[in-house]
């Protein structure tokens, strides 16, 4: 069991997974202006046998393209892992998001997603929705900025136990921003609140912070931390969850 524990913990930041999917990191990160088209995918399978059989399998991509005023997001991502004969995650999601800019600073969102969390209970939650998301701030550079959005949701989930199905019409609200004090720095973070419009005690919160510092030319540490709580989910559920990731990233 210790060998086991000790797998689990080094796969640990694979399978924290949580249910706001946070878009606007993903856009800010991943956009850039001067392409069209944009777009990565990974694969990953691991297999290790101490005492126990540890299974890993892992699957992302997204799909970028921007013309003129508009732009098209796709997000995939599936993620499995099973230990000494134990699901400890098994969860994925697809998110397909378009943006229109009306004016400089102002843009309309509408956008669709299926996901699933067996450890959360979810067979299927299915949303659809639409807003406006507004630049608050943008400095001279454009390297620091500050964003608003808001937007109404409709969603269906289906859960695996007793509970059944339930259907919710949401508000989706969200601040981020991205600051660049020194060479090399960067803070990063994005809140979402998403309470149900005629009772906001049933509401998902979700904040992830990010801090990125250079160790030299081609080297740099990178701490993240999330935090999340979800009422919607079934009795049984775990409700709050948090992640807080160290590491280094190398760039050549």
């Amino acid at each position: 069991m210790k060998h086991l524990l000790t797998a689990i913990c080094i796969f640990a930041p694979t399978f924290l997974f949580s249910q706001i999917v946070n878009i606007e990191e993903q856009r800010i990160t991943g956009t850039n202006d001067s392409v069209r088209w944009y777009g990565h995918a990974n694969l990953g399978a691991n297999l290790v046998k101490v005492q126990e059989e540890i299974l890993q399998l892992n699957a992302a991509a997204q799909v970028e393209y921007k013309k003129n005023k508009s732009l098209y997001l796709l997000l995939l991502d599936g993620r499995f892992l099973r230990a000494g004969g134990k699901d400890f995650n098994n969860a994925g999601f697809a998110h397909l998001r378009f943006n229109r800019k009306i004016t400089d600073p102002l843009s309309t969102e509408f956008f669709t997603q299926v996901q699933y969390n067996k450890l959360l209970l979810i067979e299927l939650r299915a949303l659809a929705g639409g807003g406006l998301r507004y630049r608050l701030f943008k400095d001279a550079a454009g390297k620091n900025r500050i964003y608003a959005g808001m937007a109404y949701l409709y969603e269906h989930n289906s859960f695996t136990d007793e509970t059944g199905d339930r259907d919710w019409h949401r508000l989706s609200n969200y601040l981020s921003f991205t600051f660049r004090p020194w060479q090399g720095v960067k803070l990063s973070s994005t809140t979402y609140f998403q309470p149900e419009i005629c009772d906001w005690t049933n509401y998902r919160l979700s904040t992830e912070w990010r801090l990125d510092t250079p160790l030299g030319k081609k080297l740099s540490f990178f701490t993240d931390f999330s935090f999340g709580i979800d009422e919607a989910l079934p009795t049984d559920a775990p409700t709050e969850f948090y992640t807080w990731l160290n590491g280094l990233t190398f760039r050549f």
